[in-house]
């Protein structure tokens, strides 16, 4: 039986509970089990303190010494014990919510310790404690995997290694062998199992160069059909006016850029052509995407057709509605909202405008999607931060118009040495310029030491009635330190802001419970408002003067600027502190970068050059696909390498009738007619 169509319940020891657990995950086949690939990994070798790096992650044989000691935070408590390590050295050691520990930490107790090394506070903050320390300690890297309540990494590590002794074998080559010998790669079968089980830092290399490659190939072929498919297929010519640009600058509040005016009049050929339009608009934060969108639904509109336009959230879809209503409506165009949190009166309503064509353009979420939403004569779809949306998604979406033209929107500008390789079915326009009158923001970077320099500055601008974001790094399951680190925040800045009202964002809260903190703080309800990166792309807080980013040295580039754009959307001056430990040559040049420069695609570029092969999986980028294995920043070469075989291998003959082919065909999954590629 094929690996994809056997469920998990096939592997020993799943049942009901696990399965479900898994499908959490997006776990449901065995193909799944074996290409759920950890996001890092660790190396557990035991070294001398002298050569800890602060920061890292080290794995220590250490002796107790003292006693135990257990505080409480509410619910939440904080074990701490004195260690002596290499004989000699004494330092401190925090668990958090493991007080069931306190018992067995008695004085003289030996055990092992894995955590992450504070040189400062001389302190692990211990993720994994072993008491059975003549347990042999891996000299290799021990894999981690993304889990959930239900299972933990250890869990999945050992599910898969189930799957890889009972299955590894039933692993097929998809790419034809004279690829797998050009390029001299490992097997598909060799490389996931050095995913899961690296001997060296070499065998993950081979291992990640080998199945980057074929998602890469797969993908690129898939770009590659798509638009040559484009290219023979027939759209609506839209009847839009020649002067639709100049109407529609003139409801606006202020001139367009000459960047937006290039967009808008990008869009008004697709429209106008007899080709179906599938254009991306990517633009650094705060170039004005959403006026350009507006556009793209007022010449629908003056072409006497219906635009939809979605968003991921309902704060985001809320803001895109105001700003509609505000814009188009001025010449007479029928704006209406439509998320999950509309009654049921006002729903009818707007399903009944949708129908008969009474509302001009919809503004939503996914409600957009649900079957009893229908159109009567849809023409365009717009969708901001498109990467947050599935495929199927759209496709639901396009399926309600007759030949819709697309246009797709992305707050992540990419070095424009990708742009082709990634967006290479679609037609792309870029804001690179931001309108004028908007003030750059002074980029401060202060040592983690000086975070009362930072507090003060903080503590100035609510002063004088402005809101400032203060963010920790993310929450990560495997990481109770980074949850602990993120309340300690919120905990001090509710005392040296005393006077000011303090809100708390996470990932871990429910959707209602974000959103209604980021409305509270987007009405002037909250005046400084600590968070993890769930506010990197989110809503526009004109009054929003700082932001201070805690850690910044764990931060990617991009990251660093998109939290940025998050303040100086007002005529206020504003503010990005970056607090960090910046102890490495990469670390300190993004913080230098930061400094440097606010132009997003220089900024893109610069990422580029500094990411390179040493990361195994890094930091994945907003608004770009998402892979398995590949990273499009780190992996930019190989991805370049599979768009050239792609094109070669679909210009040929043998790709459509070989039988060395035939995996490959299979593999990409896409409608292939080779008449599409013929004179």
């Amino acid at each position: 039986m094929n690996l994809k169509q056997q469920s998990v319940r096939d592997l020993p020891g799943v049942g009901p509970a696990k399965e479900h657990a898994l499908a959490a995950l997006g776990i449901h086949s065995i193909h799944d089990v074996l290409h759920y690939f950890p996001f890092r990994y660790e190396d557990r070798q035991i070294r001398p303190l002298v050569e800890w790096e602060d920061g890292s992650r080290v794995t220590v044989r250490a002796v107790v010494s003292g006693n135990a000691v257990v505080r409480w935070r509410g619910s939440k408590s904080i074990l701490s014990a004195r260690l002596r390590v290499d004989g000699q050295h004494l330092v401190l050691c925090t668990w958090f919510s493991q007080h069931y520990l306190k018992s067995r930490l008695t004085d003289g107790r030996l055990l092992v310790v894995t955590g992450r090394w504070d040189a400062k506070a001389q302190r692990i903050v211990a993720v994994e404690t072993s008491f059975d320390v003549s347990e042999p300690r891996s000299k290799g890297l021990l894999p981690v995997y993304r889990a959930n309540k239900e299972l933990g990494s250890r869990q999945i590590h050992q599910l898969i290694g189930k799957a890889l002794d009972l299955h590894a074998d039933q692993l097929l080559d998809v790419l034809p062998y004279t690829l797998v010998q050009k390029y001299r790669l490992w097997s598909h079968r060799d490389a996931v199992i050095a995913m899961h089980r690296p001997r060296s830092a070499e065998d993950l290399r081979q291992a990640r160069r080998r199945l980057a490659f074929e998602e890469f190939l797969l993908f690129q072929i898939q770009l590659h059909w798509f638009r040559m498919h484009r290219k023979d297929s027939t759209g609506v010519a839209r009847h839009v006016p020649d002067d639709a640009v100049e109407r529609f600058a003139s409801l606006l509040p202020a001139p367009l850029t000459d960047a937006q005016k290039r967009a808008c009049l990008d869009i008004l050929r697709d429209l106008q052509g007899d080709r179906a339009m599938a254009r991306l608009i990517q633009g650094d934060v705060g170039s004005g995407k959403t006026w350009v969108a507006l556009f793209a639904c007022y010449a629908a509109h003056l072409a006497g057709c219906q635009a939809a336009l979605m968003a991921p959230t309902e704060i985001l879809a809320e803001q895109h509605a105001r700003e509609a209503e505000r814009v188009l409506g001025r010449d007479g165009v029928f704006v209406r909202l439509l998320t999950g949190s509309v009654g049921s009166k006002a729903r009818r309503e707007i399903l009944e405008g949708l129908a008969s064509g009474t509302i001009d353009v919809v503004v939503g979420t996914h409600a957009l999607l649900t079957e009893d939403v229908t159109f009567c004569n849809l023409g365009l779809i717009a969708t901001d931060e498109q990467h947050r949306f599935g495929v199927s998604q759209r496709s639901a979406l396009r399926s309600k118009g007759t030949s819709p033209d697309v246009l797709m929107l992305s707050a992540t500008p990419i070095p424009r040495t990708l742009a082709l390789a990634v967006y290479g079915d679609m037609d792309v326009s870029s804001l690179d310029e931001l309108p004028k009158g908007r003030q750059p923001i002074q980029t401060i970077a202060l040592s983690m030491s000086q975070e009362a320099e930072a507090i003060r500055l903080i503590r100035r601008e609510l002063s004088a009635g402005r809101q400032a974001y203060i963010v920790t790094p993310a929450i990560e399951q495997s990481e109770a330190a980074d949850f602990t680190a993120l309340l300690d925040v919120f905990d001090k800045l509710r005392e040296e802001l005393a006077g000011f009202r303090v809100g708390l964002l996470h990932g871990k809260m429910v959707v209602d419970e974000k959103e209604g903190v980021m409305r509270a703080f987007r009405d002037g309800e909250i005046d400084a408002l600590v968070a993890t990166t769930v506010i990197e792309v989110g809503i526009d807080v004109k009054n929003a003067t700082v932001m201070a980013i805690y850690n910044a040295e764990r931060f990617g580039l991009a990251q660093l600027h998109q939290l940025r754009g998050r303040v100086g959307r007002g005529s206020y001056k504003s503010y990005c502190i970056l607090l960090s430990e910046a102890n490495n040559e990469t670390a300190q040049a993004r913080i230098q970068t930061m400094l440097d420069t606010q132009d997003g695609f220089r900024i893109a570029e610069r990422d580029l050059e500094l990411r390179g092969p040493g990361e195994f999986l890094g930091v994945r980028q907003s608004g770009l696909p998402q892979f398995a294995v590949g990273d499009l920043i780190q992996d930019h070469r190989i991805m370049s390498v599979a768009r050239d075989e792609a094109a070669q291998l679909l210009a040929s003959d043998s790709f459509w009738y070989s039988p060395a082919t035939e995996a490959l065909r299979e593999a990409v999954q896409v409608p292939i007619d080779e008449t599409v590629y013929r004179d």
